[in-house]
């Protein structure tokens, strides 16, 4: 069995008054790639999935 281990996400996370999701998107988009390319079985996320207790709408829908 193939897996993709991804943890510590945290998805939708500022730097000072920078969002980070456009980068956080792109990144997300490249490991569907390679799971793709590499016919993985699966995708493990472990960790912070988001970067706050409630996470903002737009970190979620990513």
């Amino acid at each position: 069995m193939k897996l993709f281990h991804l943890s510590d996400l945290h998805l939708g996370k500022r730097v000072y008054a920078f969002s980070m999701l456009q980068d956080q998107r792109y990144v997300l988009e490249q490991v569907c790639a390679l799971a793709e390319k590499h016919q993985l079985d699966g995708i493990l996320l472990s960790g912070d999935l988001y970067d706050k207790p409630i996470p903002p709408v737009e970190a979620v829908q990513l």
